[in-house]
């Protein structure tokens, strides 16, 4: 059973934010390594400007902001917010395999609960419900 197409549309989009979401919060976490206490001077704004994982991280701000309107283009608001919060698990599980983090029993069931949560409000948007304009 092959996928309609703006069902895989939808899905590509998904990922596409899932991935941008994800890679700039690591991005992040990696600048702040590389510049280390912020302090709000000149000197610390332009340390932060020459890491390139700060540039990373606005490439995925963009990257995350086309890929958004995508979506709401092609969905619920109220659908799609709640869907977003994939990104919380994405990052938690990221976070853990790039820097070795730790996650405990009480992540793991948020995380569920999280993943839940998506799964019974994402059956208001199973048809494909178009934004109301």
């Amino acid at each position: 059973m092959s996928m309609s197409k703006p069902a895989a549309s939808r899905l590509l989009s998904w990922g596409v934010l899932l991935v941008f979401e994800t890679l700039c919060q690591i991005s992040l976490k990696m600048a702040g390594r590389v510049t280390g206490a912020f302090d709000f001077s000149v000197a610390a704004f332009r340390l932060a400007l020459a890491t390139p994982w700060l540039w990373v991280a606005i490439g995925c701000y963009v990257g995350a902001f086309l890929a958004w309107m995508t979506i709401l283009r092609r969905s619920t608001l109220s659908a799609a917010f709640t869907t977003s919060a994939l990104v919380f698990v994405a990052v938690m599980c990221s976070s853990w395999w790039v820097f070795g983090e730790h996650i405990g029993w009480m992540q793991l069931l948020g995380s569920l609960v999280i993943v839940g949560g998506i799964l019974m409000l994402g059956a208001d948007d199973a048809g494909g419900g178009k934004p109301a304009a």
